[in-house]
């Protein structure tokens, strides 16, 4: 062999070698977080948003759809228990994961340009909808030449605010004031997030109200540490399971549990 070829040889073997070990190494790393957790015994999971019938604290309590759904998929993955965890803010969900002290977070709050994570398959789907007496607003255009009450600073009072069309937009301090006004038979319809939607129409019954199909979707997923390549095995085997909790039924059934309808994104749709 050329000494020239020889000595190139030797020179690029050590990169080759270094390269090759980081590889491994960050495979590793991408498909070790199920064992890792399986050894633990524990999914801790963050949240830092009380959502009605979502997921909730009340007092030492965690409750709701999203605590018995990961119970299950935790059961499916061969996982002992969840541990819920409340945290301030959602930054603070993120900085917490990243550091280690949590194996997923779960929020609705969660910024949707998170690069940097994994993700399981939407487990439901947010966003907003319109709340109306039966035969009032149901889609977007039915809004022109009618009056809205919204919440100041939510979502919600920049997408009205936004419409191109003429409206007359009641701007509330939250939202308790906003369905106040609009129960109160003054206001035409209501723009606030799905779950709360739910919440009113499952208790005021379809005589009494009609929830919009959404304005918009939001994904709410089980975000992991990684990359968003799905390619860790933790993030794998959550898809195997909810799929597996979809087909036999059991979704549905704790769907209709816990808001008296299916709220999986299709079921919105």
């Amino acid at each position: 062999m050329d000494s020239s070829h020889s000595f190139r040889a030797r020179s690029f073997l050590p990169t080759l070698l270094m390269c090759t070990s980081a590889l491994f190494a960050t495979q590793a790393s991408a498909v070790g977080e199920l064992q890792k957790i399986q050894s633990s015994g524990k999914f801790r999971i963050g949240f830092s948003t009380n959502t009605p019938g979502l997921v909730e604290q009340q007092n030492s309590k965690i409750t709701g759809f999203a605590v018995e759904l990961l119970s299950l998929l935790a059961q499916e993955i061969k996982v002992k228990g969840v541990t819920w965890i409340k945290v301030n803010s959602p930054d603070q969900l993120v900085k917490n994961m990243r550091a280690g002290s949590l194996d997923a977070i779960f929020d609705v709050r969660l910024p949707p340009q998170l690069n940097d994570v994994g993700r399981s398959p939407p487990f439901t789907c947010t966003g907003g909808v319109l709340l109306s007496r039966p035969g009032g607003p149901e889609f977007e255009e039915d809004i022109e030449g009618k009056s809205v009450a919204v919440a100041t600073n939510s979502p919600y009072f920049y997408y009205v605010r936004n419409l191109p069309f003429q409206k007359k937009v009641n701007v509330f301090a939250n939202a308790d004031q906003a369905l106040l006004a609009f129960v109160s038979g003054s206001i035409d319809t209501l723009v606030l997030d799905r779950f709360d939607a739910v919440k009113m129409y499952n208790r005021a019954g379809a005589s009494k109200l009609q929830i919009s199909p959404p304005l918009w979707n939001q994904n709410i997923q089980l975000l992991t540490p990684g990359t968003a390549r799905r390619d860790s095995d933790l993030e794998a085997a959550l898809s195997v399971a909810f799929t597996k909790l979809r087909t036999n039924g059991t979704y549905a059934k704790l769907s209709k549990k816990y808001f008296a309808q299916d709220v999986s994104c299709e079921g919105w749709r």
